[in-house]
């Protein structure tokens, strides 16, 4: 099989170095300032470089925006929102933010929460129970609080896990937040869907979702946690972004201090966030370890540090094709059965259709029992064919005293059962006594008493024609058929179905769940990237702005040189100036009220910080109005640096 990859492909990886320098400067500013978080439509401006101006700004956010690395959205209200893509925040942090963090020695480390069994696993029990019990609902749509506070009592994720993670759940704080978040998470993923009053499984989604390995898994499910869960503030999702990057490596001790300093020297924080962002990412480490990718350890001053386990999800996943594992159990004489860790969750799945899930862990434990046995014969597994499979798949052999055992217990299924029969009654004596006389109705009724019969398997209907021909058409009684090819029913079965259904793939609301955790989970509808600029919409008067301005650098006259400086401001573009023989360029931004100045900022080729200056047409020597390289327009300068139409 194919390993799921992560939505970053080489294709987008290069369109990455088809971006002009100045999108590639603004993308990397949104990027620190914003993360993935939306930001309205109009503050946008806040993200000009202080050496760019507006036109470039424009045609730089214009560059984003048709090439999906900036995507927008209407709200209901009619306000857009834009947003850097969630998919594509793994590449823009190790390109714009480099990152070499300090292995730490474990001398003097407590461990403080160590990792639990895992997230996959967790669901997989979720997934289980729900299958087996359903989650019915109250009245209002919630889940009811018996079958909450069940699930939770067979997790291993605990209220510890969660606390200070700020889960925006629809129910009361008394409610097993543990057994919430993964309904929610399980919601989230299009596993569990509603059918009346109850959730159950999405039989079709589930078997997809079992057929992926473990590090699969682990990669959709960090993507889905990381946005649905913790604080949602900038900086934390740049948080939990480059902890998960490949340079944090398992089993390395890295200080939590550390990596918030780091964040504050690149600007993916702000140093007023820092005793806030302290906190937010321990919550946010914490939930790691409930989740099994992480340990938390503190030294004896109280500093939190973390490492990443051996099943840290990696988010560049391998584009080889690998084999799937070979399903392998090791069945105990005891009726004991451990499942290694590489063993698929499609066997483990089949497997506990007839045995009883003890624990999972590194290596999950199940056992053989006769109540687990008779409830699979009664959804359709024999006993046999429980014998033959586990003969199939036990890498020693099945055990003779399991085998006998498993067919002591075969020989007394099925003794006696329970059936479902169509009985026809009727409302007379009389009426059953012509019934029974009836020469064709012989074979198909057996008379149970004075004035029913059981219907014969099969002849329903020829027995509904045969009393309607004689005048006693009967009522319709038929027992409902609710359940019966129910997606979830299929469930239950030894090896999954093949099909030829592609893999599985995460819904498309990206805000299914019991909350709305996005920020923009509001919105409506995508916008489309705008069309290019023309020409006329950049340089409304082109017409009638003299080419000289353009094409040289020269001395006017100061009314001229006022009318230059002031086309410079309208299209929101700059001039070469030189000021006491010495050349610059200026970013006009606003005439000063009462005699003509203008105030902007003067960039130095040296390189330095743009400088806040007022001028005055007296100000400066020569001057040139400065456009931006633009398709259709000749070039203004020797070495192509600008443009302007002719």
């Amino acid at each position: 099989m194919t390993t799921c990859k992560d939505h970053w492909t080489s294709e987008d990886s290069s369109g990455f170095h088809r971006l002009s320098e100045d999108a590639s400067r603004v993308l990397r500013q949104i990027c620190a300032a914003c993360s993935d978080r939306p930001f309205q439509e109009g503050v946008e401006e806040k993200f000009r470089p202080l050496d760019m101006t507006r036109v470039e700004f424009r045609l730089a956010f214009s560059e984003l925006r048709r090439g999906g690395w900036i995507g927008a959205m209407r709200q209901i209200g009619g306000n857009q929102l834009f947003y850097i893509p969630a998919e594509r925040l793994d590449t823009l942090h190790s390109r714009f933010f480099p990152v070499s963090p300090n292995c730490l020695k474990p001398e003097g480390l407590r461990l403080s929460v160590a990792a639990g069994p895992g997230l996959a696993g967790e669901l997989f029990l979720a997934l289980l129970f729900a299958v087996e019990e359903g989650l019915p609902l109250t009245s209002k749509g919630a889940v009811h609080k018996k079958y909450i506070s069940r699930l939770a009592c067979k997790l291993q994720l605990d209220e510890e896990h969660l606390q200070g993670l700020d889960l925006r759940s629809p129910y009361p704080e008394d409610y097993p937040q543990p057994a919430v978040l993964i309904i929610d998470l399980l919601l989230h993923l299009g596993l569990l869907v509603r059918r009346d009053q109850t959730f159950l499984p999405e039989g079709n989604g589930v078997e997809k979702w079992l057929a992926l390995s473990e590090s699969e898994m682990s990669v959709l499910l960090y993507r889905a946690a990381s946005r649905r869960y913790g604080r949602r503030m900038a900086a934390d999702r740049h948080f939990r972004c480059l902890i998960c990057r490949p340079e944090y490596w398992p089993g390395h001790w890295y200080s939590l201090a550390d990596t918030v300093g780091w964040m504050e020297a690149t600007g993916l924080a702000l140093p007023g966030e820092r005793p806030g962002l302290i906190e937010a990412s321990a919550a946010w480490l914490r939930c790691l370890a409930g989740f099994g990718w992480a340990d938390v350890g503190s030294d004896p001053g109280g500093s939190l540090f973390f490492r990443w386990t051996n099943a840290k999800p990696q988010r560049s996943v391998s584009s080889e094709t690998i084999e799937p594992a070979e399903a392998r159990i090791i069945v105990q004489p005891d009726l004991e059965v451990l499942v290694p860790e590489e063993t698929p969750y499609s066997s483990r799945w089949s497997l506990a259709c007839f045995a009883e899930l003890v624990q999972i862990d590194s290596m999950w434990s199940l056992r053989l029992t006769r109540d687990r046995l008779e409830r699979a014969s009664s959804r359709g597994i024999s006993p046999d064919e429980v014998i033959r499979w586990l003969e199939h798949y036990a890498e020693s052999g099945l055990p003779g005293e399991v085998r006998a055992v498993l067919e002591q217990w075969g020989r007394d299924i099925g003794r006696t059962a329970l059936t479902v029969t169509l009985v026809l009654s009727c409302r007379s004596e009389t009426d059953a006594e012509m019934i029974a006389g009836h020469p064709r109705l012989k074979d198909g009724l057996e008379r149970l008493g004075p004035r029913h019969f059981a219907v014969s398997q099969g002849r329903a209907e020829l027995v509904r024609r045969e009393l309607a021909s004689a005048g006693m058409y009967p009522q319709e009684g038929l027992p409902g058929s609710a359940g019966e090819g129910s997606p979830e029913g299929g469930l239950f079965r030894l090896d999954p179905p093949e099909t030829g259904d592609s893999g599985y793939a995460l819904p498309a609301d990206s805000a299914a769940g019991l909350w709305f955790a996005e920020g923009h989970g509001v919105s409506v509808q995508a916008e489309m990237p705008p069309a290019p600029e023309s020409a006329e919409e950049l340089w409304p008067d082109a017409a009638e702005v003299p080419s000289a301005w353009i094409k040289e650098e020269r001395r006017y006259h100061a009314s001229t040189a006022r009318l230059l400086m002031e086309q410079a401001l309208k299209w929101g573009t700059k001039v070469r100036l030189s000021l006491e023989g010495r050349p610059c360029e200026f970013i006009p931004e606003r005439i000063m009220p009462g005699a003509w100045r203008v105030s902007g900022r003067l960039l130095d080729f040296t390189g330095e910080t743009p400088q806040e200056l007022e001028l005055s047409a007296g100000d400066w020597d020569t001057i040139q109005l400065i456009v931006p390289v633009f398709r259709g327009f000749p070039s203004s300068s020797a070495d192509g640096g600008c443009g302007m139409i002719g």
